[in-house]
């Protein structure tokens, strides 16, 4: 199941270099996602608030961010485990105060209405619209 995050609705986003940190929301649920910043169409890193309190353990972090460079494509050197560590340990406070998902405005851009009629009659009525998309992951 593709991920769809629009970057344009994001809460926050910062660049570490060649990782981008976005802080926005999966399924109403905040996150840390981790992005290549150079290379389009790169697999992302996502941290999800309910399992955020597990980076606490060492251990755990140190597992996840081997992890973390293999699905950015980045050297699993000891320099970018520490830097994944880094982005990850001090972004869980913003992703704690980050609010809850705002409501969306609108589907999309409207351009047409869908009429049902019976007997020359409307009987229901709906907006044709065609929705507004962000940065998709697809898994190849």
């Amino acid at each position: 199941m593709p991920a769809c995050i629009d970057l344009r609705k994001a809460h926050l986003h910062r660049q570490h270099g060649d990782l981008l940190a976005v802080y926005t929301w999966i399924n109403g649920e905040r996150c840390l996602v981790l992005i290549p910043a150079f290379r389009p169409k790169a697999s992302w890193y996502v941290v999800m608030e309910s399992a955020a309190y597990q980076y606490d353990d060492p251990a755990y972090l140190a597992r996840q961010c081997v992890k973390a460079c293999e699905v950015l494509g980045i050297e699993p050197t000891c320099a970018n485990w520490v830097r994944v560590a880094t982005i990850v340990n001090e972004g869980l406070p913003d992703l704690y105060r980050m609010p809850s998902e705002p409501v969306r405005e609108s589907k999309g851009k409207e351009f047409g209405e869908l009429k049902v009629m019976a007997d020359g009659k409307q009987i229901a009525a709906e907006a044709l619209t065609i929705e507004d998309k962000g940065a998709e992951y697809v898994p190849a």
